[in-house]
C-alpha cells in the first residue's frame, strides 16, 4: 500500500528486498508525525495601536509537513458575539500575514487569535491578543450607541457616572453647584465624601450640573483598555465602581458581595435592584462585608449571571417601592445557607446616597435599628417575621409596593404582608402590587411573614391583634400621687406624639414627650416637676395627648 505525503513521497508499508524492510513500527511513527496540527511561531501582534486611519498588520510564521490548508485571524469585536474571519496571506517561506483594516478599530476595542488548519484536516488555535487602542480624535464619547447615556447627562438631576478607557488628562476641575456643576466621590473606609479632582479608571462619581443644555463627554485623547480581564478592588463596606470598557460586560465576584446597584433610569431617579452587568460612563455602588474583589470579564466563555441568581439553598425576595417621582427596588431579604439570623457578611446597610427620597429599610431580625436594605437570614428556617419601614420625602405621598421572588423556593413558603396603618394583609403582593396612601410627615410600618402557611396564618392574625383600634390615654396611677406617676397611652399607628402637663391656669408645666412613636402600647412617667427641674406644689393638673388626628386630657391630684 502507499501513501503520498505533503511533499511527494512514497511510503510503503511491509515492503520487503533483499537489502531493506520497512515495518509497521516505521509506518506508525510516521502516521503520528503527520497527525501532528500546524505549529504558529513568531505571533506578531501590535501591543499599542494608534488610531491614525491606518491598517494594523499581523504576522506569523505557519509550517506543517502535511501542508497548510488555511489561516485566518479570527477578529473578535468587544461587546460582539460575532467573529470576523479574516484570510491571512502567505508570503513565502510560512510567512503568513493579515492587514486589520482601521474601520474594524472601534471604541469597543477587540481581541484576535489564528486559526490554522493542515491538509489532514488538523487545526492549531493561538491564544487571543488584545491591544490599547489610543484614540486623538474624541471618539471616546458618552454618545456612543453603548453608553448608559447616550443623550448626555439632563440639567438638575443627581446621576452617578464612570468613565471607560483611560483618558490622557486625568484632572477634574474642582467645581461647586453654583459655579455650573460638581462632582463627589465616595471614602469607602471614612465614609464620607468629597469632591475629587482626578479621574480613577473603575471608579464612579456623583455628577450634578446646572446648564441649559445636558452635558456629553467627550476626551479628545484617552485608550481604549485591552480586552482583558479587569480587577476592581473593593474595600469594606460600599464602594462606588463603574467599568473601563465601552460595552456592557458581566462579572464574577464572591458571594459575600452584593450585586452592584446603580441609579436612576431614562424616566426618573432612584436604585435599582442588583445588576448583573455594568454598562460603560454608568456608576454603580457595590458592598462588601470585607476586602474582596470583583473580576470585569469582557468575553465570557459561558454565562454564569445564571449561577448567581440563587444557588440550591437559598431564596430571595426584592422588595421594590416606586412613587410619580421617584423607585427604589435596592431592599432584598432572604434566607441562604451559613447566614446568621443576626448582623452577618450577608446583611447590608443603606447606601448614603445624596438624592434619597424614598426608603424600604428593615431592623436585622426586630434589632428596631431601621438601617438595612438587606436582611439574609439562615437557610434551615422556614417561618420568619421582617419588620419593614417605608420613609420618603414629604411629597412622595402614594407609594406602590411590589415583591420578585427567586432562588431555590420552599414549596411550602407562603408569604403576606401586614399593613400596620391600615390594619391589612395581602396574601397577593408578588402578583399584584399593593398601594400605600402615605402621611407625608411620618415613615410607614409594614411586616413580611413568610413561613408555612399556619405560620403566616397565625402570625399576621397575632400582628394584628396587638395592634390597638384606637388612640387613647389612660388616668394616671397612683392617684393623688407624690411626686411620680404614670400614664399608659395606645397608638393604634405609628404617630407623631405630643404629651404635656398644664396648671389649672392653663400653663404648661412640662412637656413629658414631643416625638413620633411606633404603634402599640406605651407608658408615660411624671416625677412632678417643671420644665426647670423644680418640683411643682400640691394641687390639680392636667395631662393632655396630642397627635394629629387626636387629643384627650386626663386630670390628676399631687399631694404632698
Amino acid at each position: 500500500m502507499g501513501i503520498m505525503n505533503s511533499v511527494g513521497s512514497i511510503l510503503y508499508n511491509d515492503v520487503s528486498s533483499d537489502s531493506f524492510t520497512v515495518g509497521v513500527g516505521f509506518l506508525k511513527t510516521t502516521q503520528s508525525v503527520f497527525s501532528e496540527p500546524p505549529v504558529i511561531d513568531n505571533f506578531t501582534f501590535p501591543d499599542l495601536i494608534v488610531k491614525n486611519a491606518q491598517s494594523a498588520l499581523v504576522s506569523a510564521t505557519i509550517y506543517d509537513l502535511n501542508g497548510i490548508n488555511s489561516a485566518e485571524l479570527y477578529f473578535h469585536m468587544g461587546g460582539s458575539t460575532d467573529v470576523i474571519k479574516l484570510p491571512m496571506s502567505n508570503n513565502g517561506n510560512g510567512e503568513y500575514e493579515v492587514l486589520i483594516h482601521d474601520s474594524l478599530m472601534g471604541v469597543q476595542n477587540f481581541r484576535a487569535r489564528i486559526v490554522s488548519v493542515d491538509n489532514m484536516g488538523y487545526s492549531t488555535t493561538t491564544e487571543y491578543r488584545t491591544p490599547e487602542i489610543q484614540f486623538n480624535n474624541g471618539e471616546l464619547s458618552m454618545d456612543h450607541e453603548y453608553s448608559y447615556y447616550p443623550d448626555g447627562i439632563q440639567s438638575g438631576k443627581w446621576k452617578l457616572m464612570s468613565w471607560p478607557g483611560q483618558p490622557v488628562n486625568t484632572s477634574l476641575a474642582l467645581s461647586e453647584l453654583n459655579d455650573g456643576h460638581v462632582f463627589y466621590s465616595w471614602k469607602p473606609i471614612k465614609e464620607e465624601y468629597f469632591i475629587p479632582t482626578t479621574i480613577e479608571t473603575g471608579r464612579s462619581y456623583w455628577f450634578k450640573h446646572t446648564y441649559k443644555e445636558p452635558v456629553v463627554f467627550k476626551e479628545d485623547s484617552s485608550s481604549a483598555l485591552p480586552l482583558e480581564n479587569h480587577v476592581v478592588q473593593l474595600k469594606p463596606g460600599w464602594n462606588m465602581i463603574g467599568s473601563p470598557f465601552f460595552f456592557p460586560v458581566q462579572f464574577d465576584k464572591d458571594s459575600t458581595v452584593n450585586d452592584p446597584i446603580t441609579y436612576g433610569n431614562l424616566d426618573k431617579p432612584g436604585w435599582s435592584d442588583g445588576q448583573l452587568e455594568l454598562n460603560p460612563w454608568n456608576g454603580y455602588a457595590i458592598y462588601a462585608a470585607d476586602t474582596s474583589t470583583m473580576i470585569l470579564t469582557p468575553f465570557k466563555e459561558s454565562d454564569s449571571s445564571a449561577g448567581r441568581i440563587a444557588a440550591t439553598s437559598e431564596w430571595y425576595l426584592n422588595l421594590k417601592i416606586e412613587s410619580e417621582t421617584f423607585f427604589n427596588y435596592a431592599t432584598e431579604i432572604g434566607r441562604r445557607k451559613h447566614a446568621d439570623n443576626t448582623l452577618d457578611i450577608y446583611d447590608t446597610p443603606k447606601f448614603p446616597d445624596l438624592n434619597d427620597r424614598i426608603s424600604l429599610l428593615t431592623d436585622l431580625n426586630g434589632n428596631g435599628s431601621y438601617e438595612y436594605i438587606r436582611d439574609i437570614r439562615d437557610f434551615n428556617e422556614l417561618n420568619g417575621v421582617w419588620n419593614l419601614r417605608l420613609d420618603g420625602h414629604k411629597d412622595e405621598k402614594t407609594i406602590l409596593l411590589s415583591g420578585d421572588l427567586r432562588g431555590s423556593v420552599p414549596g411550602e413558603l407562603t408569604m403576606a404582608i401586614v399593613d400596620i396603618q391600615e390594619r391589612k394583609i395581602s396574601y397577593e403582593f408578588l402578583e399584584k402590587e399593593i398601594t400605600i396612601s402615605k402621611d407625608s410627615e411620618l415613615v410607614y410600618d409594614l411586616k413580611l411573614v413568610a413561613g408555612d402557611l399556619d405560620f403566616v396564618a397565625r402570625m399576621t392574625q397575632q400582628i394584628l391583634d396587638n395592634i390597638p383600634y384606637a388612640y387613647s390615654l389612660g388616668q394616671n396611677y397612683p392617684n393623688p400621687f407624690n411626686p411620680i406617676t404614670k400614664m399608659n397611652y395606645t397608638l393604634p399607628k405609628r404617630s407623631k406624639v405630643i404629651l404635656s402637663i398644664y396648671n389649672v391656669l392653663g400653663q404648661e408645666v412640662i412637656t413629658l414627650l414631643n416625638k413620633e412613636q411606633d404603634y402599640g402600647y406605651h407608658t408615660v412617667t411624671w416625677d412632678g416637676t417643671d420644665h426647670y427641674g423644680k418640683q411643682m406644689a400640691s394641687g390639680v393638673y392636667f395631662t393632655r395627648m396630642t397627635t394629629k388626628n387626636f387629643s384627650q386630657t386626663k386630670k390628676m391630684l399631687l399631694l404632698k
